[in-house]
């Protein structure tokens, strides 16, 4: 029941985000309007349901997550993973959501906030990554999903200040949001982000080779 929760929550989500990039990219008014609405959310000051209402619930897939009043779990880690999609969108011109995970590996948080201080697979600097490993150790013990979205909201920043262009699966993102709501998930969340951000993965010899 879990597994089909958190699918039909990443398909909701990517959906949404793909349209909303699209439309951010070719500068429709409407799509920079809804995520202006988005980011007002985010923003800490506290949602304001009735203003981004419509943008979760007008087209609410009522069949895969039931009825939202009775989901809350699902309502949060969609407003929130759209509410920092939002914010890490802002003021940038390449797509910040990734798109194709059929020909490229997922980007995952962990890998994301890797991307914070160093280049995928290659070697961190200690002290520029010491400011993300707190963010993400605070997040991982504050106590309410609340506190765990203020740190994530300011790695998130960290990603739309970076040079790199930092992009992130959101599909798996929100799904990673739903679970983080659940005690007994949760830590296998963490850990995940855990071995994206600390691991790098040994060369490819055979591709090496074959240069």
């Amino acid at each position: 029941m879990t597994s089909d929760m958190t699918a039909a929550i990443g398909r909701y989500v990517n959906g949404k985000i793909i349209a909303l990039q699209r439309g951010f990219l070719a500068e429709n008014p409407a799509a920079r309007a809804t995520l202006a609405r988005l980011r007002a959310d985010i923003d800490g000051r506290g949602t304001n349901w009735m203003d981004i209402g419509n943008d979760l619930y007008g087209d609410w897939p009522t069949e895969s997550l039931g009825d939202p009043g009775r989901n809350p779990r699902a309502v949060a880690a969609v407003s929130t993973a759209l509410g920092l999609y939002a914010l890490h969108q802002q003021s940038k011109t390449t797509p910040v959501a990734q798109t194709d995970t059929q020909e490229t590996r997922s980007i995952s948080f962990g890998a994301a906030c890797r991307r914070i201080v160093a280049d995928t697979g290659a070697p961190m600097d200690d002290d520029a990554a010491k400011g993300v490993v707190r963010r993400l150790s605070a997040a991982e013990s504050a106590p309410t999903f609340d506190g765990v979205v203020w740190f994530l909201r300011a790695l998130i920043m960290l990603m739309r200040a970076s040079k790199r262009n930092i992009s992130l699966d959101y599909r798996q993102f929100a799904q990673d949001l739903y679970l983080l709501q659940i005690p007994e998930y949760a830590d296998q969340v963490f850990q995940r982000w855990s071995c994206d951000f600390y691991y790098r993965p040994a060369p490819n010899k055979t591709a090496r080779q074959a240069r």
